[in-house]
């Protein structure tokens, strides 16, 4: 099994991220929403489940891990698209979710994956989700990540109103089950100007 299939079977059954349970605990009325690195679906699933229609993105498929679990109903608020972070393509929406995933993003592209997502972002909708820290132990180690300081991430929410930044450190599993030191800011941003 490759790191990846082995990722998807211990996150699959996992509860959804703490800032998006914070965030339905804001009695949002529910729209459009895509979680852009849905991976296993437990962002995606628990959107569905208090009435919002999600497209989940993910550069795998994992369509089958999400819909099997799904009521008949909650299937037609449902829609999977594979797509890679680099050639992203999305529609407008009321809410972008991105738990753990856009750090991964190829770090020349970054700032044009953000840009995609800000455009899409409707006028008073929603950020949530999570961007990396430079103090993450995989800062230096791993090529390929994006990790940024606090002042360049609030420079990415200008057009917002941040309802909540949150700097997490901490040592904690990974998804594959081994312990690292983590830094991560925590987001909930609405969008209020173009």
């Amino acid at each position: 099994m490759n790191k990846i299939e082995e990722y998807y079977n211990k996150t699959e059954t996992d509860i959804p991220h703490k800032i998006v349970k914070e965030f339905i605990e804001m009695k949002i009325t529910p729209g459009e929403a895509i979680d852009l690195g849905c991976g296993a679906g437990r962002d995606t699933i628990y959107l569905i489940k208090n009435g919002w229609k999600v497209t989940a993105i993910d550069r795998e498929d994992t369509e089958e891990r999400i819909i099997k679990r799904l009521n008949i109903d909650e299937k037609n608020n449902f829609k999977f698209e594979i797509q890679e972070f680099e050639k992203l393509k999305i529609n407008k929406t009321n809410l972008i979710v991105a738990n753990f995933s856009l750090p991964f993003c190829n770090k020349n592209e970054f700032n044009n994956l953000f840009d995609k997502i800000k455009k899409s972002i409707l006028l008073n909708g929603y950020f949530v989700g999570n961007l990396f820290g430079i103090d993450d132990e995989w800062n230096g180690k791993k090529e390929n990540i994006v990790f940024l300081d606090k002042e360049q991430i609030l420079n990415l929410f200008k057009n917002f109103e941040i309802i909540k930044f949150e700097e997490i450190k901490e040592n904690k599993k990974t998804g594959l089950g081994q312990i690292k030191y983590w830094h991560y800011f925590n987001i909930i941003a609405q969008k209020r100007r173009k």
